[in-house]
C-alpha cells in the first residue's frame, strides 16, 4: 500500500506550467531556474517516484521534453545568449504533450478516498491499528501485534469481516497467555478455541468468572457465526466486535505480567523468569 501525494502530482504540473514563459524569455539565463525546476522534477517523477512503474505513454513524452530542456541548460555558449527560438518551441510544444498525457494517465490510476468511521482517524488505522486495543497489550503479549496492525487497516478501507477476522485472532493470542497464566502453565486443550478455553477454565475453576462469561458469549454470539461464508459484517458491526472484545482483553491483560524483553524473539514465555539461585557462603578458612 503506498499513499498518493495530491501535492507532490500538482507540484510537478505547476513546474510545467512555468515553462509556458519560454516564448517570452530574452535570455537563457532569464528562465534557467523554471528550466531546471522543471528538469528535476520530470527526472524524479518518471525514474524515482511511485509513479514510475505506472507511467508508460508519459514516460516517451517525458523523455522529449528533459531532452529539449537539457538542450538549452547544457549549451556550451553560456546562459547569456538569447534562447534559440526553434529550442523554444520544442519546449512549450512537448510541455503541451506531455501534460495532457501525465494527466490523462494519471487520471486512469485506482485511487480512492478512505471515508472517516465514525471518531476513528484513518491515517492511524492504517498506521497504527494497535491503538484499537490496550496500551499494555504490545508488552504483555507482543505476538498480537501484527493481526491488530491488521485489523485496522481492515476497518480503514471498510473491510469488516477481515476486521473482525484479525480482531479474533487479537482475542486469541491474549487468551492464550491469560491460560498460561491462570493454569499455571499446563497444556493448552484442544482445540484451541475461545469457547473451549472459556469452558475449560470454567470447569477447572480458573480465572475470572466475569471473564469467562464474556468469553463465552463472545464466541457464542459474535466469534462462531463468523465463520461461516454466508456471514458478512458491516462496518458497524466490525466496530462493535472491536469494541467488545477490547473490554474482554482490558481485562485479561490487567492480571497478565509483563513479558521480558529479549534480544532473540519477539515472544518469549508469559510467566516470570525465576530467581537468581542464591550464592553460598563462603568458608572461612581455618585458624
Amino acid at each position: 500500500m503506498i499513499p498518493i501525494s495530491v501535492p507532490y502530482v500538482l507540484d510537478v504540473v505547476g513546474a510545467l506550467d512555468k515553462l509556458d514563459g519560454v516564448r517570452g524569455a530574452a535570455t537563457a539565463e532569464a528562465i534557467w531556474f523554471e528550466l531546471f525546476d522543471a528538469r528535476s522534477k520530470l527526472q524524479t517523477l518518471l525514474n524515482g517516484s511511485v509513479y514510475t512503474p505506472y507511467l508508460r505513454i508519459s514516460r516517451e513524452k517525458g523523455d522529449l521534453l528533459i531532452s529539449s530542456i537539457s538542450k538549452v541548460l547544457d549549451r556550451p555558449d553560456g546562459w547569456g545568449n538569447p534562447v534559440d527560438p526553434t529550442d523554444a518551441y520544442w519546449i512549450t510544444m512537448r510541455v503541451d504533450q506531455f501534460r495532457l498525457v501525465f494527466l490523462s494517465e494519471m487520471s486512469t490510476l485506482p485511487l480512492f478516498l478512505v471515508q472517516k468511521k465514525e471518531n476513528f482517524d484513518v491515517p492511524l488505522l492504517i498506521d497504527q491499528g494497535i491503538g484499537l486495543f490496550p496500551a499494555s497489550m504490545p508488552v504483555k503479549v507482543p505476538e498480537s501485534t501484527a493481526d491488530a496492525m491488521q485489523a485496522g487497516k481492515a476497518l480503514a478501507f471498510e473491510l469488516g469481516t477481515a476486521c473482525g477476522f484479525h480482531v479474533f485472532r487479537v482475542m486469541e493470542c491474549v487468551l492464550r497467555r491469560y491460560w498460561d497464566h491462570v493454569s499455571g502453565g499446563k497444556a493448552l486443550p484442544k482445540p484451541h478455541t475461545i469457547g473451549k478455553l472459556a469452558a475449560d477454565m470454567e470447569n477447572k475453576k480458573l480465572g475470572d468468572i466475569k471473564i469467562l462469561e464474556s468469553l463465552k458469549q463472545l464466541a457464542k454470539l459474535h466469534r462462531n457465526p463468523c465463520i461461516h461464508p454466508d456471514v458478512i459484517l458491516s462496518v458497524e458491526e466490525a466496530i462493535g466486535i472491536v469494541g467488545i472484545t477490547r473490554s474482554i482483553i482490558g481485562a485479561m491483560l490487567a492480571v497478565l505480567p509483563d513479558v521480558p524483553t529479549t534480544t532473540t524473539s519477539p515472544v518469549v514465555a508469559s510467566s516470570p523468569p525465576p530467581p537468581p539461585p542464591k550464592k553460598r557462603p563462603k568458608k572461612r578458612a581455618s585458624p
